[in-house]
C-alpha cells in the first residue's frame, strides 16, 4: 500500500518544503535536515523492498535507479545542513539531481508506454526547462526564475506522478 500511494503525496510534499525553504529561511535546520534523513530511510526502504518487482518491469526499473541514487543524493542534501564548508556543492548536487532526474526518468519511462506518451515526453523536457530556469535564476541573481524553475519541477513532477497513479488504477 505504502508503494502505491506514498509517492503521489510525498512529491508534492518534497517540492512544498522546498518552496517554505525558500520563502522562509529563518526556519530552522534542524528540522529541514531531519526530514532529509527521514527522506533518505524512506527511499531506502522503498527502494530495499521494492528490488526485485521493480527489477521484472521496464518502467518500473528505470525508476528503481532513479529512487535508489536519489537516495545518495538526498543524503548529500541532508549533509549539506552539517557540513557549512560544503553546503553549496552538496545542496547543489542534491537539487540539482531532483530536478533533472525524474524528468529523465518520465522520459525515458514513455519509450515503454502505451498511454499517455506524449505526456510523459512533454514531461521530460519540462526538466530541462526547470534546470535551465534554476540556472538562470541563480546566474542572473533572479529569485523569479529560480522559483519558476522549482514550480515547473514540482508541477511536472507531480503530474507525472498522478498519471503513473492513474495507470497503476491507484486513483
Amino acid at each position: 500500500m505504502i508503494r502505491e500511494y506514498a509517492p503521489v503525496g510525498l512529491i508534492p510534499a518534497a517540492w512544498a518544503m522546498t518552496f517554505v525553504t525558500m520563502i522562509e529561511p529563518g526556519i530552522d535546520i534542524y528540522w529541514i535536515r531531519h526530514m532529509h534523513y527521514f527522506m533518505v530511510l524512506f527511499l531506502t526502504g522503498f527502494t530495499v523492498f521494492s528490488w526485485n518487482r521493480m527489477s521484472n518491469n521496464s518502467v518500473l526499473n528505470i525508476w528503481k535507479n532513479v529512487i535508489a541514487l536519489g537516495t545518495v543524493f538526498t543524503f548529500a542534501g541532508a549533509l549539506s545542513f552539517s557540513l557549512s564548508e560544503y553546503q553549496t556543492v552538496l545542496s547543489t548536487l542534491s537539487l540539482g539531481y531532483w530536478l533533472i532526474a525524474p524528468g529523465i526518468g518520465v522520459f525515458l519511462s514513455s519509450k515503454y508506454m502505451d498511454k499517455y506518451v506524449r505526456e510523459y515526453k512533454g514531461i521530460g523536457a519540462s526538466g530541462l526547462l526547470c534546470l535551465g530556469l534554476t540556472i538562470a535564476g541563480v546566474v542572473m541573481g533572479s529569485d523569479l526564475a529560480l522559483g519558476t524553475g522549482f514550480a515547473v519541477a514540482a508541477l511536472s513532477q507531480t503530474y507525472s506522478i498522478v498519471l503513473a497513479a492513474k495507470m497503476d488504477g491507484n486513483i
